[in-house]
């Protein structure tokens, strides 16, 4: 016997590894005996324990979970010839030194197949309101299908505009909870005491104006759903209330003395960094650690952007319908001007200037003139064909922004007061007509 990983895939790839028989612990930290340096391993993500012949495979609820033989394990005891992915990394588990024999290999190629097989089907049956074909997406796509038709709580990650709501309702709808309700709360949109009365219901006389008993957004989930948009804003006070509801599946209405059961699925939502919060105190680390349990971090718009045209042209077709409008589609010069600009406002802020385009425009393709003006003095910095007419729209801006920080002596708020804008449009006007190099060059480079 000679038990030990052979990496097939990932950054190990083509090395041997013994296994003693003592506790192999694998993951992204320095403190694992088998350290994985690859963003797709969680920290501490699985270990492997043996003695003689038996090594037995545990995985530590790892985000992206650990498989064998393309099967999703939680415990597993290992067989020589097992093949093992880890995040994205695969290995080979032998215990022997003869090759896996040919029954064995044909054994372990059907599994395989047969596992694969439900992989793809339950893709390809994968309802969602999303588009694209990024890689980016896929990988948004493929965690849909392997967490919808559990039960386990979800925590959606990735900045504003990204389509974390898409990803719950999908989540939702693909579940066996798809019969019963999806409920969306945002956390930030509502102060403590409306949120309470929102999620848990109030009875009859608990407060001034409550004439009647209400059932709360959680009653009305049961059984389906709740997703939690923005949790990141919830006062302490209130993350303590909802630690109780994710712990002990119950709740009492404001103004109640009777417990209420219920039974949900809970999905939140942030784009703040909810470790940084935890770590600053602002957010409760059991709450943290309960909604964590497995997490996706959107990507934005600037790392799929070969999801624009497709995005564009269903946009421009939607707003299109809405509008009576007779659009054909988006010209390819407006495209190379939508696949040039960063998006800081990601796919919604894609969304608002087709939206804007479609309304303005007078042709049945959109031009690049219809498009915002963000967009236009960016395009400078591009290096696609400029009209007379933007160059000349752009040399203006340039002109009196210029003049405005000189005036200003260099002082950028200063500047943004003389010109009538905020800061930040500022700041977003120097960035889009390239006039960094210009300002230090005059001296007048001071934030």
């Amino acid at each position: 016997m000679n038990p030990r990983l052979f990496a097939i895939a990932g950054p190990l790839e083509g090395a041997f590894f013994a296994l003693p028989e003592q506790e192999v612990s694998i993951g992204r930290s320095p403190s694992n005996l088998l350290v994985i340096d690859d963003p797709s391993v969680a920290p501490e993500h699985c270990f492997i324990q043996g003695s003689g012949e038996e090594f037995r495979l545990r995985d530590l609820g790892s985000p992206k979970g650990t498989y064998v033989n393309a099967l999703p394990v939680e415990e597993r005891l290992l067989r020589h010839g097992d093949e093992i992915r880890v995040g994205d990394c695969l290995f080979l588990f032998l215990l022997y030194e003869a090759e896996t024999p040919p029954e064995l290999r044909r054994e372990r190629e059907l599994e395989w197949l047969a596992a694969e097989n439900r992989r793809l089907l339950a893709e390809i049956n994968l309802e969602h309101n999303m588009v694209g074909e990024s890689p980016a997406m896929r990988a948004v796509f493929q965690f849909i299908s392997r967490v919808a038709p559990t039960d386990s709580t979800i925590l959606i990650c990735g900045e504003s505009g990204t389509g974390k709501e898409l990803v719950a309702r999908a989540i939702h709808r693909n579940s066996p909870r798809a019969a019963h309700a999806f409920v969306a709360i945002n956390c930030a949109a509502l102060t403590e005491t409306l949120l309470e009365t929102e999620l848990f219901g109030h009875e009859k006389g608990a407060f001034t104006g409550a004439v009647v008993q209400k059932r709360g957004k959680l009653e009305v989930a049961d059984g389906g759903t709740v997703f939690l948009d923005e949790i990141a804003e919830l006062t302490p006070a209130f993350q303590a209330k909802l630690l109780r509801v994710l712990e002990e599946h119950e709740f009492e209405r404001v103004g109640g003395v009777r417990t209420i059961p219920v039974d949900l699925r809970v999905l939140a939502a942030t784009n703040k960094d909810l470790t940084e919060a935890v770590r600053r105190g602002a957010f409760r680390p059991d709450l943290y650690y309960r909604l964590n349990v497995v997490s996706l971090t959107m990507p934005p718009l600037r790392e799929r952007k070969p999801d624009i045209p497709s995005l564009a042209s269903y946009f421009a077709a939607k707003c299109a319908r809405r509008s009576r409008r007779r659009v054909l589609g988006v010209s390819p010069e407006a495209l190379a001007l939508l696949a040039h600009y960063d998006w800081p406002g990601n796919v919604r802020e894609l969304e608002n200037a087709i939206e804007r385009a479609v309304v303005l425009g007078s042709t049945e393709l959109i031009l690049p003139e219809d498009l915002p003006e963000a967009l236009l003095e960016a395009q400078g910095n591009s290096g696609l064909p400029t009209t007379t007419y933007h160059e000349a729209v752009s040399a203006a801006k340039r002109q009196v922004v210029l003049r405005a920080l000189e005036q200003a002596g260099g002082n950028y708020t200063e500047a943004a007061r003389l010109l009538g804008l905020h800061p930040n449009n500022l700041h977003r006007l120097i960035r889009n007509l390239d006039l960094r190099a210009s300002l230090k060059k005059s001296g007048n480079h001071r934030p």
